[in-house]
This record gives C-alpha cells, structure tokens and sequence, in this order.
C-alpha cells in the first residue's frame, strides 16, 4: 500500500503540477479578488520553482557530500550500488543504456578496482506499479564483467521496487557476503540521506559514498543562468521535492 500511495502522490506534488491547479482553478471564480489571488500565486509559483538559485541552494543543503576513494581503507567487502539508473527493458539488449544517475553504477568499477571493495552487490527491480517486479538484470551483469570484474564479484538483486526495500531484500545477501560487515552504499548525493537511515534500520552498517550530483559547483552558483527563469529548473524541483516527501513518509513508516 506504501508502494502504491507513494506513487500516487508523486504526481500531484510536481510544481509544475500545482501551479497549473492554481491557474486552472482562478478561472471558477467568479470573485475577482479570489481570481486575481489565485493568478498571483501561480505567477509566484513559477517564479520561485523556475529560479536555478533558490533550487541549488536547496540542493547543497540536501546532497551529502561524497570523499575521496584514497580516504577509503581497502578491506570493504561489498560495495551496494541502489539501481534505478539504467534502462534494462530497451532493446537490443545487447548493451546497457544508462538514464541519468550512471555514476552509481560506474563508480562502483573504480572502488573495486581501486582494491576498496572486493565485491560489487547491485541492487534494483521493476519499479512500475502494475508489472512484475523482478526484473531482468543480466545487461547490468554483462557490463560489469566487459569493465574487468571477475563474475564470482557480482551479485544481483532484481526484486526490491524501493530505498526500503533494497535495503529489506539485500540484508541477507550482505550478511552472507560479507565477513567484516564493512559495506560501501552507493547511490545518488540527493537520495543519501534516505538509503543510509533504511539499510541502518535493518542492521546494515554503512559507509555513504555519493554519487550523481545535481548542485552547481561553489563558482557557478549565482550567475546569471541562475536567475533567469528556466524550465529545466522548474523540472529539477521534482525529484527533490518527492525525495523530501519520500523522507518523510518513511519516518512516520518506520524505515529509517
């Protein structure tokens, strides 16, 4: 039920969402007053949504920040990639296609070849809400072994459809693999916060390593690209804003 109403809400939480609902409700009004103030707050809407400042501000407080693989020790036995980033359904499937978010994947090549992790545990299913979710993870497979990783290193997890249940559903696959309990979690700077407090509350001790990073570097913060409004800064807002939504709901759940 969690799944489904996640899914739901996701839709009517977008910006772009809302400030449509507003404008299209302005016109029932007969009070111009009410009509004017409802326009006002779309246009407001827009303007705060569309502003690459406002939103990168948010982002450098939300994104947690990664370090470097030196800092590392080298005696971690899992890195836990979260999946979500690659296109396993488009054909031919004799390659992988990567959505955006490819660092989670790549990144892990260099922990292991770097010697920090001796083995890579890839974690992610179908997330659509009326498909089965097990999903066909060979390209994932494939790829890592055409990157130099010995097959006997990759392990696949192809059911879990969420943070929490990647952490659910690994749980005792990081338990069989890994002897130390040392494990790296790897998945995108915004979505950190949530996967840690999920395998933390299901026993599994981590080490954050972010990847797949949205904010602009510290030199490009205000310029003017930031002020103008911009669509793709209105775009953006969605998947922060669903992330803090996804927070929250899984602490009043429980999962973190």
């Amino acid at each position: 039920m969690f799944f489904v109403l996640s899914k739901i809400l996701g839709y009517f939480i977008k910006p772009f969402n809302l400030i449509l609902i507003f404008l299209i409700a302005s016109w029932f009004f007969k009070n111009k007053n009410w009509r004017r103030k409802f326009q006002w707050i779309s246009v407001g809407l827009f303007l705060f949504f569309s502003n690459g400042i406002i939103l990168n501000e948010c982002l450098l407080l939300w994104e947690k920040p990664t370090i470097a693989i030196r800092e590392l020790d080298n005696d971690y036995d899992l890195a836990v990639v979260l999946g979500g980033t690659t296109d396993v359904d488009r054909e031919p499937n004799d390659r992988l296609f990567f959505h955006k978010g490819a660092d989670r994947v790549t990144h892990a090549l260099n922990l292991y070849h770097a010697g920090k992790v001796k083995k890579i545990l890839f974690t992610g299913g179908n997330a659509r809400l009326f498909e089965d979710p097990n999903r066909d993870n060979s390209p994932i497979f494939d790829f890592y072994v055409m990157c130099g990783v010995a097959p006997e290193d990759i392990i696949i997890e192809s059911a879990s459809r969420n943070t929490r249940e990647n952490a659910f559903y690994v749980k005792d696959l990081v338990n069989t693999n890994s002897k130390k309990g040392k494990v790296i979690l790897i998945t995108s700077a915004f979505h950190m916060r949530r996967a840690e407090g999920c395998f933390r509350k299901v026993g599994i001790d981590v080490t954050g390593f972010s990847t797949d990073f949205y904010s602009a570097l510290p030199k490009d913060r205000f310029g003017l690209d930031g002020i103008i409004p911009s669509p793709s800064v209105l775009a953006n807002w969605n998947f922060l804003i669903k992330e803090w939504i996804g927070y929250i709901g899984y602490w009043f759940a429980g999962y973190i």
